[in-house]
């Protein structure tokens, strides 16, 4: 993104949050920003166009941000997920994202309102797939769940906690509070066996293209660890320039899916699966693997159609 562009949106940002979205004009966003119409509309095709892109730069800094707390780190590690979740509940602080969501939900601009169900859905999803790597495997038909208790329950605490505690209010300790009682609940639902909702359904709420998109996510933290995983380990510099250009092919790969060789993927995952024998980088590599299959039977599937 130009350095313009992304001033524009930062101006327009500004007036959304101090005026109101439906309330600020494109006028505005222009002379606050000191552009041309004409320039305006060779960023965006409209204002609503222009509101979802700053969303979308924003979680994608959450998402980096949230790639880097996990990297090189145990993803069981419950500290790390709550530090995941603060950095989410910060950085909607910081951006004023609720009152913008508020906003949308009580208008009747259907595009506006589709983009918040998806981002909705979107961290429903990463909720429920680090539960999915906290929990035994006993919880996983629950977590779903578990995922959705989880932030109509955080919603609610920040709400009624702030009331009670408006100069002081302890994010950590909100957070910490909800992910425990979660657990527990995971736990109690391996036992009772109740379920609400079959996970499976988290696939027919995303879109294909951005459930494929998300996988790739996954893909990619995946290498990020196996490669933390490899520098730490005690292998001669020369293996670890073999396994690191065996990876990044793997990875330029992915970011070129419409042509991605699939059959070279394969092979190069099976010589890395060969030759590194460090415990920790295996289940990494068991784990890279099942997710490219997955990720390519679904991209099969979304070119299909």
């Amino acid at each position: 993104m130009n350095n313009r562009k992304k001033h524009v949106m930062n101006r327009a940002h500004e007036l959304f949050i101090e005026k109101g979205f439906h309330t600020t004009s494109i006028q505005e966003i222009l002379e606050t920003s000191g552009i041309s119409k004409g320039t305006f509309y060779n960023y965006f095709t409209s204002k609503n166009e222009l509101l979802i892109s700053i969303f979308k730069s924003i979680y994608s800094e959450i998402e980096e941000k949230r790639k880097k707390l996990l990297m090189g780190e145990n993803k069981k590690n419950i500290d790390i997920f709550i530090k995941q979740i603060e950095l989410l509940i910060r950085t909607n602080d910081q951006y004023k994202i609720i009152s913008l969501f508020e906003e949308i939900l009580f208008t009747k601009d259907e595009e506006l309102k589709e983009f918040l169900k998806l981002r909705r859905i979107q961290e429903l999803h990463w909720v429920h797939a680090r539960l999915h790597d906290i929990c035994d495997a006993k919880s996983k038909p629950y977590l779903l769940d578990c995922a959705i208790m989880m932030t109509g329950i955080l919603h609610n605490l920040f709400y009624f906690y702030s009331l009670e505690n408006k100069d002081k209010s302890d994010i950590h300790k909100v957070v910490t509070y909800a992910v425990n009682r979660i657990i527990s609940n995971a736990k109690e639902l391996s036992i009772s066996k109740e379920q609400l909702l079959d996970p499976i359904v988290l696939k027919q709420w995303l879109p294909d293209a951005a459930h494929q998109k998300y996988q790739e996510k996954e893909l990619l933290q995946i290498i990020d660890g196996l490669k933390a995983k490899i520098t730490e380990s005690c292998m001669s510099e020369k293996d670890k320039d073999k396994f690191f250009e065996l990876i990044d092919f793997v990875r330029e790969e992915l970011h070129d899916n419409d042509s991605a060789r699939i059959h070279l993927v394969e092979s190069a995952i099976g010589t890395l699966k060969s030759l590194i024998k460090d415990e920790r980088c295996q289940i990494l590599l068991y784990e890279l693997e099942n997710q490219f299959n997955s990720y390519i039977n679904q991209y099969k599937k979304t070119i299909s159609r």
